[in-house]
């Protein structure tokens, strides 16, 4: 094989292209996130001058394009797939929403994901309960400033007041129809 700064495009484009394709078969990941992934490659491989860059960095851009129009970033499913994981551990869909806007998603792909059945997000409400021993998970019986900094932890983690009421409102024995 030959040295990295004497490679020409078309190995680079192999190069960055299977290494594309393994990447975004173990990460749902945007263009962006890709686009940096593959650019600290290159760096490891031909150093930071930006003069043995410009044949790599030409591929990088070939190689996601031809991602692209693949269409490997539609990756709506993956990110609603992911949105549901984060509220599992117990985020909101808004937080978790966030969370992929962090992380490059499309936004076009995340405003589909807005808006979350209202029953995972009851659900992701309880799970943010049991973690914190706030709501039917306390211990002890609260008192006003208790339960308003209850009311303060969901609210901060992006729950809505309907949700809070909700899950202000379950006692532990209702827990066991859940």
């Amino acid at each position: 094989m030959p040295e990295n700064s004497q490679r020409d495009g078309a190995e680079w484009v192999a190069d960055l292209e299977k290494a594309g394709r393994d990447y975004l078969a173990r990460f749902p990941a945007g263009r962006s996130p890709l686009e940096r992934v593959l650019l600290r490659r290159i760096e490891r491989r031909v150093g930071a001058d930006q003069e043995m860059q410009t044949v790599p960095r030409r591929a990088l851009q070939t190689v996601l394009d031809t991602l692209e129009h693949e269409g490997l970033f539609a990756v709506t499913g993956q990110l609603a797939r992911e949105r549901d994981t984060l509220m599992k551990r117990g985020r909101s869909a808004r937080m978790a929403v966030r969370k992929l806007a962090e992380k490059g998603a499309p936004r076009d792909a995340l405003s589909e994901l807005e808006e979350a059945d209202p029953e995972l997000e009851f659900q992701a409400a309880l799970n943010l309960a049991r973690k914190r021993h706030i709501g039917p998970h306390r211990r002890e019986e609260p008192d006003r400033v208790a339960l308003r900094k209850e009311e303060g932890i969901l609210a901060r983690a992006g729950f809505g007041r309907d949700v809070i009421r909700r899950i202000m409102e379950t006692t532990p024995d209702d827990l066991q129809d859940i």
